[in-house]
């Protein structure tokens, strides 16, 4: 992971090629003021709720084993888990059985879902690289499991591999509020929990190591992303390997408690350009709102390029407490208007910055009205904004 700053940035411009071309026709503009946010709009999963997800994983406690609403699937099974969940009830549950599970296509969810994996359940699902459109920089997702319009479904204690070969999207959470995916472990796909139009979903305590296939130049790598989806709640995940760590796009989200560490960016308050993505119907996506109103404390992030970086106007943002160390460039950068990536990204602004228990960190503030407390301040007029 050690490479040369200026190769970097080479590497990223390449792999957000996507980028560049929605938004190139921009006009330099000032941010705009969003809307006071209010604590009512943050979102953390009751201890009620999660205890009720993880009663799930204790068989024996489940009362209701009514025919649809609950199957178990035993290990060495192929293509038994989309037939499983086409015959199941709305709000079922499928268990997997501790072992091996193969399905041959990628799945598509269409109602209330919970997935629940027995300790040692792995399922292995076909999800193809979704390599840049060469003219337009697009990418396509190709889901693994694709919850469509499934509110309230779940997914928790399974390892999630791609087959035969490094895969695109791990998990897309579209159109489905209040889902939930916790304890899982997800590996070698360029992204492993994409987040657009669900509203309050809960990421929490999962491992997710990405394709390394983005240092080439050619695939990007962006673990837990939400594009559009307000009140989401990040916590206690171990992201590595990724291109951007966490990317948190959207209105008052919650990331506390991540370790990101050797990634090129290990959290961004960002924003993903509109057709940065093309979901699996043909239609183009990109992030409403930059990172807004977004609680990130308590987070370590080590071993990256930059720790965290407060870029394309993301603001109102709250960076308190934050373990970061040996990142490259800086532990956190909140920039100003910028072409880094071959677009303009506007300034960030009114950011609040404390890093209370680590006074050591190094701080670069290019941004507008942004208020820092403690660490070490990177003097710009030695090493300018830019």
């Amino acid at each position: 992971m050690k490479v040369k700053m200026a190769s970097r940035f080479s590497l990223l411009a390449a792999t957000l090629l996507l980028f560049s071309n929605c938004q190139k026709d921009l006009a330099v503009q000032n941010p705009v003021q969003p809307p006071k946010t209010d604590e009512s709009q943050y979102y953390q999963p009751s201890q009620s709720y999660l205890a009720s997800l993880d009663a799930l994983t204790r068989p024996h406690e489940v009362s209701n084993r009514a025919a649809c609403d609950w199957v178990e699937i035993p290990a060495g099974s192929t293509n038994a888990l989309e037939q499983a969940i086409n015959n199941a009830c709305a709000n079922g549950v499928i268990y997997l059985k501790a072992g091996t599970h193969t399905e041959n296509n990628p799945i598509t969810i269409t109602k209330s879902i919970k997935i629940v994996g027995e300790a040692g359940a792995v399922l292995k699902v076909k999800s193809s690289l979704n390599t840049p459109n060469p003219s337009t920089g697009e990418r396509v997702l190709n889901p693994a499991l694709h919850f469509l319009n499934a509110p309230r479904s779940a997914i928790l204690d399974v390892d999630i591999q791609s087959f035969p070969a490094d895969g695109s999207t791990a998990i897309l959470l579209e159109n489905s509020n209040e889902s939930a995916v916790l304890r899982c472990k997800i590996g070698k796909f360029q992204s492993a929990i994409m987040v657009e139009k669900s509203d309050r979903v809960a990421i929490m305590r999962n491992t997710v190591v990405s394709t390394t296939a983005w240092q080439t130049g050619t695939d990007g790598a962006e673990s837990i992303v939400v594009i559009n989806g307000k009140s989401a709640y990040i916590s206690d995940n171990d992201v590595s390997n990724a291109l951007f760590g966490i990317w948190p796009c959207d209105k008052w989200g919650t990331v506390e408690r991540n370790y990101t560490h050797d990634n090129y960016l290990g959290i961004i308050l960002c924003k993903v350009p509109l057709g940065g993505y093309v979901l699996p119907s043909g239609r183009g996506v990109g992030a409403e709102f930059s990172s807004t109103g977004v609680k990130t404390p308590n987070n370590k992030s080590t071993d990256n390029q930059w720790g965290i970086l407060v870029i394309d106007g993301a603001n109102n943002s709250l960076l308190v407490n934050n373990e970061l160390a040996r990142n490259a460039a800086y532990d956190i950068e909140l920039t100003t208007d910028t072409y880094r990536f071959g677009f303009l990204t506007p300034m960030s602004f009114n950011n609040v910055v404390n890093a209370g228990s680590f006074p050591n960190i190094r701080i670069k503030d290019c941004g507008r009205n942004n208020r820092i407390t403690g660490g070490v301040r990177v003097n710009t007029a030695t090493d300018p904004c830019n």
